[in-house]
């Protein structure tokens, strides 16, 4: 047997200056609504953090039919070492530094075994489909969420086309018997936990310069399991019609021609999710999103743009929010830029509906990256100069949000996750982005980077759900810092 190894590690220092985007006097809050805020009104508040991540990827060859990937993470993949093991030794001594231990964890292990009719794939492995808009396996050095399922599949190819019928599972719910019923009491036989199954056909030419593909992806959960997809409130993960019974056709195409290169992803959702309205039955759940990209290169320079929608959830008449629900996060390793649907600027605090850690309460703040593109019309055009050892690159976007929350009517807060009836009309202005970075490669395998942006507000983030008021915006600074090296 043979042993390959790979990986990366990284480090990064970021800055955030007026991460509220309130320009009052510091401490300064107006806001009266715990659950319809945008903005959390304290003033001009800035923040840095440090982070380290260092993963490793063995591959074990055990033939030439039989291989073992596994990948391990040193600290969480996410957050790095941040907010974990904070001091714990020598607490009277003001300058006191010792550290707690490092995690190490196994993030996946799977076997691909060769046959005579395709490659099978057992374990917990990564997935990717398309442009990583849904299904990201987040391979880059920067990337932090990484859509992996535990599975089994069969990847087989023939000439251009490439097949492959999966099964997945996502939880083993609490028990192996079966899920807990609605009061944590008893054990519901017949009552499966996450299952997801599938097909994906996808087509490449190389001579052609021409790919794209198709997969079909069903999820089902029963309301007995206790899960964590979009919770009506914080309390309902484990009661309540939290299952679903949901599909998924996620189409996507690639075409390249001599320095440029076009690609689109359109993922199609049906089905029924868990009760985000709160209305004692499951949602029904129909939407679809497009994200498209542009790339020219010419030598040394390398321009792309990117633009799409995606679906937010339309405000009703208060008290009539129905079943239906329409809000689509997508990956939150597809990025746009560095602050805007990178930096989970709202919940920087102790307000975080995304905990990253296991938790049972819904004010924890355990990320700064928790942002995903969400109820959006977008443009980003970003450009890179490389030279041998060193690049510079510019970036801007713009975004405007599809829904807004209309006074009077009920809205559906996309940064909290929330419902709430509005007080005032919002507007649909996300603002703009302006980045500039520069780059230098030490060697092939190490690099160094500083990136700095400024993001100018919009109307949208102005609302703070207060008749007649609105919050008095200032512009959102960052600049970070970065190392990493792969090998």
């Amino acid at each position: 047997m043979t042993l390959d190894w790979s990986g990366y590690m990284r480090a990064e220092h970021n800055a955030v200056e007026n991460y509220q985007m309130d320009g009052s006097s510091p401490g300064y809050s107006n806001n009266t609504s715990a659950s319809g805020e945008y903005i959390k009104g304290q003033g001009d508040k800035s923040t840095t953090f440090t982070s380290v991540f260092l993963k490793l990827k063995p591959k074990v060859l055990v033939n030439d039919n039989v291989i073992i990937h596994s990948e391990w993470n040193v600290g969480d993949p996410i957050f790095g070492f941040l907010g974990q093991n904070v001091t714990t030794y020598d607490r009277n001594n003001p300058t006191g530094n010792s550290r707690g231990t490092m995690n190490i964890s196994a993030s996946r292990l799977w076997l691909d075994t060769h046959t005579d009719f395709g490659t099978l794939q057992v374990g917990r492995a990564p997935l990717h489909w398309g442009l990583g808009a849904i299904f990201n396996s987040g391979d880059g050095v920067f990337d932090r969420f990484q859509s992996t399922v535990d599975t089994i599949r069969l990847v087989s190819k023939f000439s251009y086309i490439t097949f492959m019928p999966f099964y997945a599972k996502d939880s083993m719910g609490r028990q192996l018997s079966g899920a807990l019923a609605a009061d944590n009491s008893t054990i519901v036989s017949g009552t499966d936990d996450v299952t997801d199954y599938g097909l994906a056909l996808k087509y490449e030419n190389p001579e052609e310069d021409l790919e794209g593909g198709v997969i079909y992806y069903k999820r089902q959960a029963s309301d007995q399991q206790g899960t964590y997809f979009y919770p009506s409130t914080a309390s309902s993960q484990t009661a309540g019609a939290n299952g679903m019974n949901l599909s998924l056709i996620d189409l996507y195409a690639k075409k390249t021609w001599s320095h440029l290169e076009l690609k689109a992803e359109v993922p199609i959702y049906s089905g029924t999710i868990g009760d985000v309205n709160n209305v004692g039955q499951r949602n029904s759940y129909s939407l679809a999103a497009l994200v498209a990209e542009a790339d020219l290169n010419y030598d040394s320079w390398k321009h792309a743009l990117k633009f799409g929608t995606v679906p937010g959830q339309a405000p009703v008449a208060t008290g009539s929010r129905g079943s239906n629900f329409g809000a689509l996060y997508l990956n939150r390793d597809y990025k746009l830029g560095m602050i805007l649907f990178n930096y989970n600027l709202h919940n920087f605090g102790t307000n975080n509906p995304d905990p990253v850690l296991p938790s049972t309460s819904a004010a924890t703040s355990v990320s700064p990256y928790d942002a995903a593109i969400t109820n959006t019309k977008y443009l980003a055009w970003a450009s890179e100069k490389r030279w041998e050892q060193w690049a510079f690159n510019a970036g801007l976007i713009f975004a405007f949000a599809n829904n807004t929350a209309v006074a009077g009517q009920d809205f559906y807060n996309h940064s909290y996750h929330v419902w709430d009836t509005a007080k005032s009309t919002q507007g649909n202005r996300l603002g703009w982005e302006l980045d500039l970075g520069t780059h230098y490669n030490w060697d092939d395998n190490i690099s160094f980077g500083m990136q700095a942006g400024i993001f100018m507000p919009g109307s949208y983030y102005s609302f703070i759900n207060i008749a007649g008021s609105n919050q008095n915006l200032s512009s959102v600074k960052a600049l970070t810092l970065s190392a990493s090296t792969s090998f």
